[in-house]
């Protein structure tokens, strides 16, 4: 029999089905309910719309939580749930995948691993207005002094973090074998260079000539189907063997970020380092600390190829700072 829901004390949280995978891979156990053949499955109070697998990291029970839709509403949800179903939490870790800002002192890389010491949340609105929701005191655990100890800790020791997280990301490539990473290469492109039909002539609404709209063809096609050119590149490289990570403010919204110049102007008025899409419905519920890998640079070159090397990046950092718990 699995210990019971309030025990448990520690959560994982993930919105995308990748980032559980991810995350469960890592478990050094699983618990079942007693009842079904699917190890580790848990349910919720009634009313509850979480999926939960309880495993084992180390010492740790934790109580892997999948969130049933993206968005920092959905987080919210998320929140009430977890803490109707599993009364005892005192540190939840939201992990997964996020859009990185590059350049500056930081030099963010696809692969990275941004830990947020604080949330801005923004309002995207639609494509061409931008508003700030003003949360100058948007720290995460701000009134836990448990969590705000954690994150000392483990920003005082950042190299011992970043090695634990290399070890457990090495171990899982071993087992999985090079498919995950083959033909991973960190692209990043101007901020003015747009991912569009760089050919009018293949442009099927012609919509890519204007050079700032880009068309629905081009926003599901890869940079190599639109003939994105090397001129517009900064840098090509091969992917790092260690992730670094960073610590810093995290922009947070409903609308995924697909603009490079928006990007920019959003991380110049408030020094973000990376963008996602449901801290912002956690932190003021939850003792709260995102942890998350970067996939992309929310620019319109997105794309999905980091995106599962990303989320296991994302969970071997999160098993280590388990490391840091008591």
């Amino acid at each position: 029999m699995p210990p019971s829901r309030d025990s448990f004390e520690i959560a994982i949280i993930c919105a995308l089905p990748l980032e559980v995978r991810a995350v469960a891979a890592l478990l050094d156990g699983h618990h079942g309910d007693g009842r079904s053949e699917f190890t580790g499955v848990l349910e919720g109070v009634p009313g509850d719309r979480n999926a939960y697998r309880a495993g084992r990291i180390g010492h740790h029970n934790v109580v892997l939580v999948h969130m049933p839709k993206i968005g920092k509403a959905a987080a919210a949800g998320t929140a009430a749930g977890l803490g109707a179903s599993f009364g005892n939490i005192k540190l939840a870790l939201l992990v997964g995948i996020c859009g990185g800002v590059p350049g500056g002192s930081t030099d963010i890389r696809l692969g990275d691993i941004v830990i947020g010491t604080q949330v801005v949340e923004y309002d995207y609105g639609s494509r061409s207005h931008l508003a700030r929701a003003d949360n100058s005191d948007g720290n995460p655990g701000r009134h836990d002094p448990m969590i705000q100890q954690l994150i000392r800790r483990i920003q005082a020791g950042k190299n011992s973090l970043e090695e634990h997280t290399s070890d457990y990301l090495a171990d899982f490539l071993a087992e999985s074998g090079p498919a995950m990473t083959n033909g991973l290469h960190d692209t990043l492109y101007r901020s003015d260079y747009w991912h569009l039909h760089q050919r009018s002539a293949d442009c099927p609404t012609r919509e890519c000539q204007n050079n700032r709209y880009i068309c629905d063809a081009a926003l599901h096609a890869s940079c190599e189907e639109v003939k994105c050119s090397s001129n517009g590149m900064i840098r090509h490289s091969k992917r790092k063997q260690r992730p670094d990570i960073h610590f810093g403010a995290v922009a947070s919204g409903d609308t995924l970020l697909r603009s490079a110049a928006r990007r920019d102007d959003i991380a110049r008025q408030t020094g973000v380092i990376a963008f996602d899409m449901e801290a912002a419905g956690l932190w003021d519920y939850l003792p709260c600390i995102m942890v998350k890998s970067v996939c992309d640079y929310a620019d319109s070159h997105k794309n999905k190829r980091w995106q599962d090397y990303a989320a296991v990046v994302a969970a071997s950092c999160s098993k280590a700072i388990l490391e840091y718990w008591e």
